[in-house]
């Protein structure tokens, strides 16, 4: 009987050692990323997905956006949006942002938290329709320069980072990294990509997998250098160039750091 409980026992740890070890594998197979325009993207893995600067309208000439089918599933957060748990902006300019399609997911996906600067969601109250959002859903988490924090939001490990915006001392501009998937990705918005910038936060010691760059910042000689010294991510992903530059920004980009994926096409997803 001792022999047999034994036995039993023996079984049910393997079992629970198995099942450790597969969800363990499940949470490190990686993360799905989903371009939008511009800078943005869908994040996803293991059921948790993030959406980062994907909630915009039409912008200035030039400025890339999704087709309208597309910029209907975001604002009315149907597949592949329907699930979205945390949604990132990283400043307040339009081509990022845009208080009527963020209103318009919050209110139709009511899984989903807003972390972004203040100055964004004090655009996003002064939109009629986000009035009723609860403020447990838009978190205001504006960002000295060179300040970072990190916090778990509806489940997800999300790092900020205070990041000034190229040119525009006066717009609050966050970055983050996202943990998902066992994969840790850096999404920078129109930050400037300089040592001043980047060398406080030693990047480069903190195992980014993929960073998802402005273009002009592969591009730039300076600016690849801060990237290579000051970062140092294991896949380099350019992404925000125009509408009417596709090719041209690709050839560029292949020219500048030929193993960095460039981003143009709306829905086009890659595994990392």
């Amino acid at each position: 009987m001792a022999a047999r409980i034994g036995l039993i026992g023996g079984i049910v740890a393997i079992g629970v050692a198995l099942s450790v070890s597969l969800t363990h594998s499940a949470q490190q197979n990686g993360v799905s990323i989903t371009f939008l325009a511009n800078e943005g993207v869908l994040l996803s893995a293991g059921g948790k997905h993030v959406l980062i600067d994907g909630l915009f309208l039409k912008y200035k000439r030039g400025y890339a956006v999704p087709a309208d089918s597309t910029l209907a599933a975001l604002q009315r957060a149907r597949p592949p949006f329907d699930s979205v748990d945390v949604v990132l902006v990283t400043h307040r300019h339009g081509d990022h942002f845009h208080p009527a399609p963020v209103a318009a997911h919050l209110r139709a996906n009511p899984r989903a938290t807003l972390v972004t600067s203040q100055q964004v969601i004090d655009s996003l109250r002064r939109y009629a329709p986000a009035r009723a959002l609860t403020s447990e859903r838009l978190v205001s988490r504006t960002m000295r320069p060179g300040t970072r924090r990190r916090e778990i939001v509806s489940g997800v490990a999300v790092e900020l980072l205070g990041l000034p915006h190229g040119g525009h001392p006066q717009v609050e501009h966050l970055g983050y990294i996202v943990e998902l998937g066992g994969r840790r990705v850096l999404h920078v918005g129109d930050t400037e990509i300089s040592e001043e910038t980047f060398a406080p936060f030693r990047l480069d010691t903190s195992r980014i997998d993929v960073a998802l760059l402005p273009y002009w910042a592969v591009t730039g000689r300076n600016e690849r250098r801060v990237i290579e010294r000051w970062i140092r991510p294991r896949q380099v992903v350019a992404f925000h160039i125009g509408a009417r530059d596709a090719v041209k920004g690709e050839r560029e980009v292949r020219a500048a750091m030929p193993a960095a994926v460039t981003l143009v096409r709306s829905l086009e997803t890659r595994q990392w």
